[in-house]
């Protein structure tokens, strides 16, 4: 593994190869690779705070795993040296879809460019409002299935809240 990204790019070759994606096979070298750099970090910006446990090799490890006293979701314990194929397979895929669109999961808002209304000619078009800028880059945000599916035996067990009055 290398230590900006998940995995190897070889192994991600042949995983693309295996799923026929023609995107990542005709792209050269060096964006496949910036590609497996920005999924990296993205996965690990959306997906750290739900994993459990902590960077085994403290605050100035470069990615989020291998991780310290991570458990699966039913608390199997994950050993502190290892690298969940999952977490592999996520990085590839948020690494294709950096490829096929880089920045797309790490999105820049400007709340004060944010279009309400845009009229050209007889057509018309309003876009939905956030009411707040956390609701802007919630919104702004892809929803990704498939890395969602992927991690979710890695990620927290989301509890039932209780209210207390």
């Amino acid at each position: 593994m290398s230590a900006s990204f998940y995995g190897t790019l070889a192994a991600a070759d042949a995983y693309f190869a295996d799923r026929a994606n023609v995107g990542w096979t005709a792209a050269n070298e060096g964006d496949r690779l910036a590609a497996l750099v920005r999924g990296s970090q993205a996965l690990d910006s959306l997906y750290e705070p739900k994993f459990s446990g902590r960077r085994t090799g403290g605050y100035d490890q470069a990615l989020s795993w291998p991780r310290s006293e991570a458990t699966t979701v039913n608390g199997e314990v994950i050993a502190d040296d290892a690298l969940p194929l999952a977490v592999t397979y996520a990085g590839y895929e948020a690494a294709a879809l950096e490829l096929a669109e880089p920045g797309s999961l790490t999105p820049v808002i400007v709340a004060a460019r944010t279009v309400k209304r845009e009229k050209v000619g007889p057509l018309e078009t309003e876009y939905a409002v956030a009411d707040t800028s956390g609701d802007m880059v919630a919104a702004a945000r892809p929803v990704l299935t498939k890395l969602d599916g992927l991690l979710y035996p890695l990620l927290r067990p989301v509890l039932p809240g209780i209210l207390v009055v």
